[in-house]
């Protein structure tokens, strides 16, 4: 062994070895640098750093056999060996980057802007975009409850600083259900590894958590940076100082670093004081605001918070917009109206992104839809590759009634980032509805081929078998996805959907109640109870239908806003209706329509003013309620509602005896929404209409049609009684009859269409 060493010292290998490394570590400096100078990919980097090692072989036989002093030789094995080298590097590096994007790591496009000016903008590549997954911070000891809202303001605060660079991409709001469905009602102490499960589950690469204290007059917090694939920790620092957002500053400095995001000309990086607010007393009360919002869906106090945040800071452009939210899901409409109008003044506060959401509700307060959709068009447009963007351009789409334009989105939103494989969920809803369910069905097996620890995948896959009437597959993967997630609320209330629609009455009623029993949160008491209001209103038990109906506004009132309790209302007033109290219906009617602002009441009002009509046979006004819905559609561009407006033509059509008309409207409807889970696709007034136009074989395929989809579907039944009768076929029709009245043998003695079953049945001798 000395005389090894000794040789080597002779031969000067570490002496060359030691040179190699240091040039090798100014070519992987020099390459940082020049990827970052010119925003090239970072994997270049890592190319040079791989190629240094791997070239060490060569290096260690030219120093071997060069390094002494004398003439020099190519011996036999550097002849060999060296060539050797360069083409095992050669083969390695290509096989460990053949499918790596070694290209710029932006896209630089020339877009016009909203005031028509051309510009050139570099746009990241989705590859190298950063999805971090950032949770409230904990609390230590030193931070009492009331000072409990800096564990929320500071990840909010963070990706606020950081959101004028379109190299990050944040989530935490869609965190935020998850984490209290795990147990963990205010947010904090998470366990790292549920924690990374979760951001695992929002497709995040990186995961931030931390910690904040109070002690001795200054706040001292920790921020750690993880890799969710491996649970690796990329950086791990400790702040102290008097100003919690000073330290958000320092925070984000070294996120990017720990993201690797690159430094950009052009990119905004004001301190986040300058983004909120420099009125401190403002920013703990956005704070707060924060606390109340997330944790315990306080919208009272909620609001009294960014009232104050801004009364002392009218500047506060973040807090206009939130209240402004606020106040319109709270049917505050003037006073939204104001302050989204504030947010607007000042919306030179907040990173771009941001301002295109101000802009966007400016212009839906006004009432002028038609121009927020296309300020959403505008930013995809400027920025394509932005999933931000693009996210918002769905809705749009959505509201548009674009299916094909909302798929085409989701497609490239999912080829910007393929880690997002919720995305497919997402497509294979529609593709549903428009009506290509293979496509659809496998879409979805692609996501629980990606993503088989998963239930919703199975669940999502159980819907849509159903929606095709394969109810025995439907069973089958929900009994997959609770051995994946034995005990969960919401797989109890699904298999019991569908032992409902297949008349296994008591397992259906069985499971219901299981799910109310298994429901850990509010959300998940109030699905359990729209379960036990759907089974009870199937089988014509309208008073304990309405009994789950009240449970179910007791529940979801506490996690709802004014509005969006309003609009989930909107359908029990047909529930009244069924069971014969119009006078409720109408007390109802005159409730909601006190609570729903605009532009939602152009189109719920007229919708639930036309079943209240059509309940008292006065078609005229019926008529007059549709045409007011159909002029509020139009005038806001809500497309999506225009299957629905056909089928409710349909129906007064029908209930005025215009059965061709109704026919016409209802097949138009279907055409337009092909969705097999829509109601326009299980409903027997297809084939009732066609019944009354003499068509009998027609009313019969189609009645069979919908008995597939829903095999106990008793108004089904009853309507192919009608038609079986009407050709003779007693005894079937008496059997169908049947069908109907084991659905409803506990039915109200008020419930219309069981005394209709029970005088058929009695009329043809069953």
């Amino acid at each position: 062994m000395a005389s090894l060493m000794r040789s080597l010292v002779e031969r000067r290998v570490p002496h060359s070895v030691a040179l190699y490394i240091g040039v090798s570590w100014g070519c992987v400096q020099f390459t940082h640098f020049i990827v970052n100078e010119f925003l090239l990919s970072p994997h270049w980097t890592r190319v040079v750093l791989a190629a240094v090692l791997l070239f060490l072989p060569s290096v260690l036989m030219l120093a071997w056999f060069h390094g002494r002093p004398g003439r020099n030789r190519f011996p036999l094995v550097e002849r060999v060996g060296i060539p050797a080298n360069v083409v095992v590097v050669a083969v390695v590096l290509t096989l460990a980057y053949s499918g790596t994007d070694l290209g710029a790591a932006v896209t630089r496009v020339t877009v016009e802007n909203e005031d028509g000016e051309t510009i050139e903008r570099a746009i990241p590549k989705a590859e190298f975009r950063k999805r971090t997954a950032l949770f409230p911070f904990d609390a230590g000891p030193g931070l009492g409850d009331d000072d409990a809202w800096v564990s929320y303001l500071t990840p909010r605060a963070l990706t606020l600083d950081l959101l004028p660079d379109d190299f990050f991409e944040p989530i935490s709001d869609s965190l935020h259900e998850r984490i209290k469905e795990s147990g963990f009602r205010d947010l904090r102490n998470v366990p790292l590894a549920l924690k990374r499960q979760l951001a695992g589950g929002g497709y995040a690469e990186f995961f931030v958590a931390g910690a904040v204290d109070y002690l001795d007059d200054q706040y001292r917090a920790t921020m750690t940076v993880n890799r969710v694939d491996t649970g690796a920790m990329v950086a791990d620092r400790r702040y102290a100082g008097p100003d919690i957002l000073v330290l958000v500053d320092e925070m984000s400095v070294d996120l990017k670093a720990a993201l690797e995001i690159p430094p950009r000309e052009g990119v905004d990086d004001l301190p986040v004081r300058e983004r909120l607010s420099a009125d401190a007393s403002a920013v703990e009360s956005y704070g707060r605001f924060r606390e109340a919002d997330v944790v315990r869906s306080d919208w009272s106090a909620g609001i009294d918070h960014l009232n104050t945040a801004t009364r002392n800071d009218p500047t506060f452009a973040l807090a206009q917009l939130d209240l402004a939210l606020l106040l319109l899901n709270n049917n505050r409409p003037q006073e939204a109206a104001a302050a989204i109008r504030a947010a607007l003044d000042h919306v030179y506060r907040l990173p771009e992104r941001l301002g295109f959401i101000v802009k966007a509700n400016y212009y839906s307060f006004s009432g002028d839809m038609p121009r927020a959709m296309a300020l959403l068009e505008m930013w995809a447009d400027l920025y394509p590759e932005d999933p931000f963007a693009l996210r918002n351009l769905v809705t749009a789409l959505t509201n548009r009634g674009d299916w094909e334009g909302v798929l085409e989105t989701l497609r490239r939103i999912y080829a910007l980032n393929p880690r997002n494989a919720g995305l497919l969920k997402r497509m294979a809803t529609n593709l549903r509805r428009l009506g290509d369910t293979d496509e659809a069905l496998g879409t979805l097996q692609e996501y629980v081929d990606l993503v088989p620890d998963d239930h919703e995948g199975l669940t999502e896959l159980a819907e849509l078998y159903r929606a095709r009437g394969d109810h025995d597959t439907a069973r089958e993967k929900l009994d997959q996805a609770l051995l994946l997630e034995p005990g969960r609320s919401e797989l109890a209330r699904r298999l019991a959907s569908i032992h409902l629609a297949t008349g296994r009455f008591a397992d259906a009623r069985g499971g219901f109640e299981e799910a109310l029993a298994l429901a850990r949160t509010r959300r998940e008491r109030a699905a359990a109870h729209a379960g036990l209001q759907d089974y009870h209103e199937f089988r014509g038990e309208m008073a304990q239908a309405i009994a789950a109906m009240e449970s179910l506004v007791a529940e979801a009132s506490t996690f709802r806003s004014t509005v969006e309790m309003a609009l989930a209302r909107v359908e029990d007033v047909n529930t009244y209706i069924a069971a014969g109290r119009t006078d409720a219906a109408r007390t109802l009617f005159d409730d909601l329509r006190s609570r729903i602002p605009m532009p939602y009441a152009g189109i719920v009002v007229p919708h639930m003013e036309l079943h209240i009509e059509l309940a008292q046979a006065n078609f005229d006004a019926a008529r007059e309620a549709h045409a007011r819905w159909t002029q509020a559609v139009e005038e806001n561009a809500f497309q999506v509602f225009r299957a629905d407006l056909i089928w409710h033509r349909g129906l007064i059509n029908q209930a005025a005896g215009d059965h061709a008309s109704a026919l016409t409207d209802y097949r138009s409807a279907r055409e337009r929404d092909r969705d097999p889970a829509s109601y326009y696709h299980d409903s027997e007034r297809v084939g009732a209409v066609l019944r009354e136009l003499g068509r009998l074989d027609e009313a019969q395929s189609e009645l069979e049609a919908v008995l597939r989809l829903s095999p106990a579907n008793p108004r089904a039944h009853l309507e192919m009684a009608h038609v079986l009768a009407a050709r003779g076929n007693v005894p079937a029709a008496t059997e169908h009859l049947r069908a109907a009245l084991r659905a409803w043998e506990n039915a109200d003695e008020v419930f219309e269409p069981a005394r209709e079953a029970r005088t058929k049945l009695a009329e043809l001798g069953g």
